[in-house]
């Protein structure tokens, strides 16, 4: 009889049993919702790292787009001023290293020549240029004093072209005489004529001395990262050689070298002659792989 009455349970009716499992359930939301606010309280006294970015920046004194673009050029230099970043993977394991300019024939005038330090640095001061290395060439106000074929300087003209742009002040004087060099500008600065204009006068020069014969080409190539920066350069080569041709100096012939397009114009291009390449990566060592073409005489 004793454990009969242990193991008795009161009976609670229904309604009661409805309304204490409602109070269960408004005391567990009362305990979450207490709990949302803690969290609220938290995330409001240690704000996200966006919000702090944001801070920041408000709190950053204004810049204008000339100074920063100033800026990121001077840290590029900075990250450059170590020569071995420059030096491929062979050059640096066997010890290779270069000293001397490559020769190119070219001299500026001699007003040009005897320019002072506090000169050049007066010129590079104005058009607001960075440089860094040894012994760089004066810059050059005009492309009549860097000596370029008369045809050369009229189509500049015929382009709206009358005075170089500040990176072509520094760097045609610096690639003309046969210097290394990385130029960083923004575009539209007139980057593309750096490179093309010398291409072309050592291109003649080499062509003046000894003329190719069919295969041994080119003289100079320009790596492109993409088939349409490849076209709009050639197109520029194009432009500066088709007056050359028209005022009868010595022939020189250009070569598109890119992908998805049929390779055997391009092969017979370079059976015949060929100067410059401008090419892209891939089709460039399919090129070279296949020896259909190779740069042994490219400088």
């Amino acid at each position: 009889m004793m454990e009969k009455d242990n193991d008795y349970v009161e009976y609670v009716p229904v309604a009661m049993q409805r309304a204490l499992e409602a109070q269960k359930m408004l005391q567990r939301k009362g305990k979450s919702s207490a709990l949302e606010i803690e969290k609220q309280k938290l995330v409001e006294a240690k704000p996200s790292l966006l919000v702090k970015a944001s801070q920041l920046k408000k709190d950053q004194p204004e810049i204008t787009q000339t100074e920063q673009i100033i800026m990121q050029e001077k840290e590029i230099v900075e990250h450059l001023s170590d020569s071995k970043t420059l030096m491929s993977v062979l050059e640096l394991a066997k010890g290779i290293t270069y000293k001397d300019p490559m020769l190119t024939g070219w001299k500026p005038p001699m007003p040009i020549r005897r320019m002072s330090k506090k000169a050049c640095d007066a010129v590079r001061k104005r058009w607001h240029i960075i440089v860094d290395g040894k012994d760089i060439p004066p810059p050059i106000k005009n492309f009549k004093d860097m000596r370029f074929p008369e045809p050369i300087l009229e189509k500049l003209k015929d382009k709206g072209i009358v005075q170089p742009m500040p990176i072509q002040m520094q760097d045609l004087p610096v690639i003309l005489s046969g210097r290394d060099m990385i130029g960083i500008a923004f575009t539209g600065s007139g980057k593309t004529l750096d490179f093309v204009l010398p291409l072309i006068m050592i291109a003649l020069q080499e062509e003046i001395m000894m003329p190719i014969a069919p295969g041994e080409g080119p003289f100079g190539l320009i790596v492109c990262p993409s088939r349409e920066l490849a076209r709009q350069t050639y197109e520029v080569v194009e432009q500066f050689l088709e007056p050359m041709r028209e005022a009868s100096y010595l022939e020189l012939r250009p070569l598109l070298c890119i992908g998805r397009v049929d390779m055997k114009p391009q092969l017979d291009v370079v059976k015949t002659r060929v100067h410059i390449v401008v090419a892209t990566p891939g089709r460039l060592k399919d090129m070279l792989a296949k020896k259909r073409m190779h740069l042994d005489n490219c400088r």
